[in-house]
Parts: C-alpha cells; sequence; structure tokens
C-alpha cells in the first residue's frame, strides 16, 4: 500500500514547479517513491503580469508559468500581525480538491507551502475547516502561520502541543525562512511526535538527501504505512476484540 501524499508548493510557483523540484532539481521523489504517491496542486490565486515581473530571472528560467500562491501577506493596520490576503479563498480551494481527489493520507509542503500544510493539520485537528485531519505531516523550510487570525492558534497549540506525526526538513543557511522560525513552528507539535532533518549548510530549496537523511525521510514515512495498515487490519477483524 502506497501513501497518498497532497503536495504544496512555494510561494508564486505552481504544482508543476514542485514536481520538478522534487524529482528533476532534487532525489528527495525518488526517495520516497516506492513508499508514496505524490499528488500536486496549484494555489488558489493566479499571480499578474505584476507579481510576475517579481519573480528573479533565475527562478523564471527553471520554472515556466502559471504561477500561483496560496495568499499575499501584508501588515496589518493596527497591529504588527499580517494579513494574509487569499487565505479564506486558499483554505476552500484545498477543502474542495480533498473532497475530489481525496482522500490523503498525509500533506507535504515547501517553503508558504510548507506554512500552509502545518496549518491544515492545526486547523483540521482542532475541528475548524471542513476536510478530514491528515494522519501526517511533512513541512520543508516552513513557518508557522503569521495570519493575524491564527496567532492565537498557534499560541494555544504551543501550550498543549499537538500530538502530529510531523517530519521537518529545514536548513542552517536559509535566508527566506530563517531556521528559528521552523523552530518556532515545531514547537507546536509534541516532542515525541516529531522527526526533525536539519542541514546545517541547506539554504531555502528542496534538498538532496543523503543516505542518512533519505533513510530517516523513510523511517517516518514508513512507520505512517505501517498504523495505516495495522487500522486497516483491525477495521477488517471487527476491532480490538478480534472478528465480530
Amino acid at each position: 500500500m502506497k501513501l497518498r501524499l497532497l503536495c504544496l508548493h512555494s510561494f508564486r510557483l505552481s504544482g508543476d514547479s514542485l514536481r520538478k523540484q522534487m524529482a528533476v532539481f532534487s532525489n528527495f521523489a525518488s526517495s520516497i517513491d516506492d513508499i508514496c504517491e505524490l499528488h500536486y496542486m496549484d494555489g488558489s490565486l493566479r499571480c499578474d503580469a505584476e507579481a510576475e515581473g517579481k519573480l528573479p530571472p533565475m527562478l523564471k528560467k527553471a520554472f515556466g508559468p502559471p504561477y500561483y500562491e496560496w495568499w499575499n501577506a501584508r501588515q496589518h493596520h493596527d497591529s504588527d500581525a499580517l494579513v494574509y490576503d487569499g487565505m479564506q479563498a486558499t483554505l476552500d480551494k484545498v477543502a474542495a480538491h480533498v473532497a475530489a481527489e481525496g482522500p490523503f493520507d498525509g500533506v507535504l509542503g515547501f517553503s508558504q507551502g510548507g506554512s500552509l500544510a502545518h496549518l491544515l493539520c492545526v486547523l483540521a485537528q482542532r475541528g475548524a475547516i471542513s476536510m478530514p485531519p491528515s494522519l501526517f505531516c511533512v513541512v520543508i523550510s516552513g513557518r508557522a502561520s503569521r495570519h493575524h487570525e491564527h496567532l492565537e492558534l498557534m499560541e494555544a497549540a504551543r501550550k498543549a502541543p499537538l500530538k502530529l506525526p510531523l517530519c521537518v526538513i529545514y536548513g542552517g543557511k536559509d535566508t527566506e525562512v530563517p531556521p528559528q522560525e521552523t523552530r518556532a513552528l515545531m514547537e507546536t507539535i509534541d516532542e515525541a511526535s516529531l522527526c526533525t532533518i536539519f542541514l546545517p549548510e541547506g539554504g531555502h530549496r528542496v534538498p538532496n538527501l543523503n543516505e542518512a537523511q533519505a533513510q530517516a525521510v523513510r523511517a517516518f514515512l514508513e512507520a505512517r504505512r505501517d498504523q495505516m495498515e495495522s487500522a486497516n487490519l483491525e477495521m477488517c477483524m471487527g476491532g480490538p476484540g478480534g472478528p465480530t
């Protein structure tokens, strides 16, 4: 049995861009493709010409249009918090996509997609979104949501960390999402549920995994698959008491 994994791309790229980052420019996908079926989707907001013009030329050369984002952050008018324009459209689109294309066993995200993946899991566990909770989450170079409507939610999760299996991969030289921000995300998850892979020289990208790192990711995913298979077997046998 393969795990079905919903994959969420970074800011102003696309599902196809993430597929290339995972499978062409990195060995990440090939390290897990016998365990996971990777399913990519595009963000809810398509970038206009002005937004496309702000993309670095090398990024546009590597990844062609169209480009999407999950939200666009701006300063809240009366506080130090941020407003994520497009947030509700994104939550609605993901919920509709999961209803139409799911179920998915877990969710993976890179950068802004990693922040969204984590947010979806927190919201679903709190019953605050109309989609079933993911069984696990993989975050690559992500931070916790800084949207003003989510600050209390994240603070509550830090005070009572969630028992959600979470694999976090992040780099020590990431200047887009500094490592301390990813560590702050990790504070929302119970320590026993965490698998962390820290790349001291890693930047802001889907990394190439060495043998030990790939084995750590695989072990995390294999444990999730084993849990699912055990749960399915238990259901077939009529619950913990055996056949009924």
